[in-house]
């Protein structure tokens, strides 16, 4: 692929992730203006919820269409919109400006990858390396938003993110979606339990990941440190991701889909413990960087199934699907439960209880698929 191609994939990676670290924070933005920890997991849960409809709506409306322009009607009216949760200091209208909000703004990932998508299985570039970029640009993003103290500066860099995002969306070559003109009709029930099974996974595994992320300022805030070093701290680990992604689609050949997510289940759980057994932020800081083979293995693993093995008939579906688990009911799960075991136990202490869950959740998955695997090679014996 010519590089005058290519490069504007990159940069379209490296524009979607920023207004992601925008929401990374603000949570910690919630908790400033005084709204409860409670309050705070229904606020940053919202998104997830909503993407429960916003999703499939968005890629189904994408997949018929110039995707395109699908991505710049979501990025522009997402940077508008965004301002309306700034205006509200009460809860309930800033509940409701979320919603709003999140019905554009959360389809913008899966919408601009899906094109990316599109022209990596043509082997025209390495989708791991682009999305890369992504990784770089949340590290820088989230790190900055840790100096920043204006809140108005604040929601202007967020707002400013989303509008570069439809600027870009105009350079990127036009895509189709995969079934423009086409009668298809819809269902989730042609795509392999395999593939459901690995979502179940996820929704348990990703889980402590929006519960570690969403709630790490307000960790470190209750341990009586610097705000600065949550935004480090949320800095290091997509940082981190640059090797696992420099080589992704060697390490899927070499260790195999369903391998890469019982290690990276484990070794996520590792992750969360070890943050709620040390205090020092240096130490904290560091172990972060374990995220280059967490929540990044997970994700590439089963979006690379998504794309190279689910038929193109259904693959929209299935990428609905794996944005409503990736973003959508593991943050639910992940932001509601955590909210309130955070006000029952403690912030610190739930850090723990998702550790633990991730652990049991990638050795529960890893004898699941090996039993699985078992009883298909004894029906292959018997049948010979």
């Amino acid at each position: 692929m010519r590089f005058d191609m290519w490069w504007r994939f990159y940069l379209l990676e490296l524009s979607i992730y920023v207004p992601g670290a925008f929401f990374s924070f603000i949570g910690n933005y919630f908790n400033l203006i005084h709204f409860s920890n409670f309050q705070n997991g229904i606020l940053g849960s919202v998104p997830a919820v909503v993407l429960l409809i916003s999703n499939p709506f968005w890629m189904r409306f994408a997949d018929r269409r110039i995707k395109n322009t699908t991505l710049i009607i979501l990025s522009f009216a997402s940077s508008f919109i965004l301002w309306e949760v700034f205006y509200f200091k009460t809860f309930l209208p800033v509940l409701l400006a979320m919603v709003v909000l999140s019905f554009m703004a959360t389809a913008i990932v899966p919408v601009a990858e899906s094109i990316s998508l599109v022209y990596s299985k043509k082997r025209f570039f390495s989708f791991g390396k682009a999305r890369m970029m992504g990784s770089i640009s949340y590290a820088l993003a989230v790190m900055t938003f840790g100096y920043i103290r204006s809140d108005f500066l604040f929601f202007t860099i967020g707002s400013l993110s989303f509008l570069i995002i439809g600027v870009i969306s105009f350079l990127v070559p036009k895509t189709k979606g995969f079934n423009v003109g086409k009668k298809i009709k819809h269902s989730y029930r042609n795509i392999p339990m395999t593939f459901y099974r690995m979502l179940l996974l996820e929704i348990l595994v990703m889980s402590s990941g929006a519960f570690g992320s969403y709630f790490f300022p307000i960790l470190m805030r209750a341990r009586g440190q610097p705000v600065l070093f949550a935004g480090i701290a949320m800095g290091i680990p997509a940082l981190s991701e640059i090797p696992f992604l420099l080589f992704a689609d060697k390490i899927v050949e070499h260790l195999g889909i369903k391998r890469i997510l019982v290690i990276a289940s484990i070794l996520f759980g590792v992750r969360w413990l070890l943050t709620w057994i040390f205090t020092n932020p240096i130490i904290v800081i560091f172990i972060q960087g374990m995220e280059f083979f967490n929540w990044i293995a997970v994700y590439y693993a089963i979006l690379y199934y998504t794309n190279y093995q689910v038929k193109s008939t259904h693959r929209a579906d299935a990428q609905a699907l794996f944005w409503m688990t990736t973003s959508g009911f593991s943050t639910i799960f992940g932001l509601e439960l955590g909210g309130w075991l955070a006000n029952t136990i403690g912030v610190v202490n739930t850090y723990a209880f998702f550790g633990v869950l991730s652990i049991i959740g990638g050795i529960s998955y890893g004898m699941i698929e090996y039993l699985i695997r078992v009883k298909s090679v004894k029906r292959v014996c018997e049948r010979k």
